[in-house]
């Protein structure tokens, strides 16, 4: 080393002088809080420029064509199961009916006084006595 840096008072290599600006950097904020900085500065120039890559406009733009298709395909879908479902409540709807009216129609055959009118007309008439007939083996009930 030379001399002058072995002084007591020398300013070292690693000094902050006020005369050595490469050595001592500037801390101050970025942005719009520190203004002081931006005076006098055309901000159209210093501003990062982010450009799209050009091979991928197009992807973008299939993806865009892809992702409409699908939405489209998935509300024809949607409309489709609709109206399925609408039929299909229909169709319950008219089978409950016919299940109604059907029931209906067993207990008006079944009823007991409509059947003794009509073994009435038929000429039949309730039995004297009963007779069972058991399978071989059995004892004959009473």
């Amino acid at each position: 080393m030379s001399p002058l840096h072995d002084l007591p008072g020398a300013p070292s290599h690693r000094s902050k002088a006020p005369f050595s600006p490469k050595l001592r950097k500037r801390r101050g904020r970025r942005g719009v809080g520190n203004a002081r900085n931006l005076i006098g500065r055309d901000l159209a120039i210093d501003a990062p420029r982010s450009r799209l890559p050009i091979w991928l406009i197009p992807g973008i733009a299939v993806g865009g064509v892809f992702a409409a298709l699908a939405i489209a395909y998935v509300r024809v879908e949607l409309i489709g199961q609709g109206y399925k479902r609408y039929s299909a409540v229909e169709r319950l709807q008219s089978l409950e009916e016919e299940q109604r009216r059907l029931t209906a129609r067993v207990r008006e055959l079944r009823d007991p006084a409509r059947l003794a009118a009509l073994a009435r007309e038929m000429g039949l008439s309730r039995p004297d006595h009963v007779i069972t007939l058991a399978p071989a083996g059995d004892e004959p009930r009473p």
